[in-house]
């Protein structure tokens, strides 16, 4: 049996949904020729249903992994949603060491973008992101890492802004967060360019060359914006004053857990502060013309995709800034 061109994990979360609609609809990619995944069996007939293969991939348990990669040419691995690096680590050690028993074709690992080119990042869960490259190089697969630009999508986690808030809080740190730069990009966009490239290949895009010993390929938006920024383009896009308040880290912490509307604990925002300091420093700003290459049009920039999320729906919201509902 020839070995199956695309296999997609993921494919139950939004950025993994874009990538399948896109093969599917914009590149015409055969359903027979894509196998999605998820880790629960219930999921099967979401996407028999649409003609597309399905096997189960849970990245806890290598066995259901090792029999999903058999006969797979590429494998779309997207990056754990599990929050625990030690655990989120030894996920992808799973994935990777499946992908290796299986002799998978290619391995294309969906991550961050946070230390552009480099492995300089501080910011706690992007040091999983690195171990797994490490590991995809020293496990002897072919693979390409596409570190993706951050989501615009999830302003609202980054600013800790609600639809009902007056103001957003930051903390007062140096370099200030009015010199934050980050270079977001659109989960869509992310999306489509990622299924371009798995539809057409590398070879049809020349100028995209992936960049050091990880094979990385940088997707980010046109521009780096601050996370000040933002909270302009919230007010152009609702028409409504929302303002910015800069407290002391410590006074920021506790100001922040005691007021949360979606009841995150302290240590989330401790966290959230080297992710602030991280940005602040210059983590995110890094720009790449990739993605731009790929979509054949300027992608949309952090501020342009902010206004026009919250033009569209007033009362959007991020669900990953609710912890009450996970």
């Amino acid at each position: 049996m020839a070995p199956a061109p695309f296999l997609l994990t993921g494919t139950t979360g939004g950025l993994g949904a874009k990538v399948l609609h896109d093969l599917l609809h914009t590149h015409h990619i055969s359903p027979q020729a894509i196998i999605a995944t998820s880790r629960s069996a219930s999921n099967r007939s979401k996407f028999e249903s649409q003609g597309v293969r399905f096997r189960v991939a849970d990245y806890d348990h290598l066995g259901t992994l090792e029999e999903a990669f058999k006969n797979v040419e590429n494998l779309l691995f997207m990056s754990s949603s599990e929050r625990d690096n030690d655990k989120r680590n030894k996920e992808h050690a799973n994935v990777i060491e499946a992908a290796k028993r299986a002799k998978v074709g290619r391995v294309w690992y969906v991550s961050l973008a946070f230390g552009g080119f480099g492995d300089g990042s501080k910011i706690g869960f992007q040091q999983a992101h690195y171990e797994t490259e490490d590991s995809l190089l020293r496990s002897g697969l072919s693979f390409i890492s596409l570190r993706a630009g951050v989501y615009a999508d999830a302003f609202p986690l980054f600013l800790n802004w609600y639809p009902s808030s007056k103001e957003v809080l930051f903390p007062n740190i140096n370099p200030p967060v009015t010199e934050s730069k980050i270079a977001f990009a659109s989960r869509d966009e992310l999306g489509e360019a990622i299924a371009t490239l798995l539809a057409q290949g590398l070879k049809v895009f020349p100028s995209i060359k992936p960049r050091t010993e990880k094979n990385i390929i940088l997707l980010t938006g046109p521009k780096a914006v601050s996370l000040v920024d933002l909270v302009g383009a919230i007010v152009r896009g609702r028409g409504t004053d929302v303002g910015a308040k800069y407290l002391e880290p410590q006074e920021w912490i506790d100001a922040s857990t005691k007021d949360d509307e979606g009841g995150k604990p302290k240590g989330w925002f401790e966290a959230r502060l080297v992710f602030t300091q991280g940005v602040c420093d210059g983590d995110a700003e890094l720009v790449d013309p990739a993605m731009e290459i790929l979509l054949g049009r300027r992608p949309e920039s952090g501020t342009e995709s902010v206004e026009r999320l919250v033009r569209e729906n007033r009362d959007y919201t991020w669900h990953q800034n609710h912890m009450q509902a996970r």
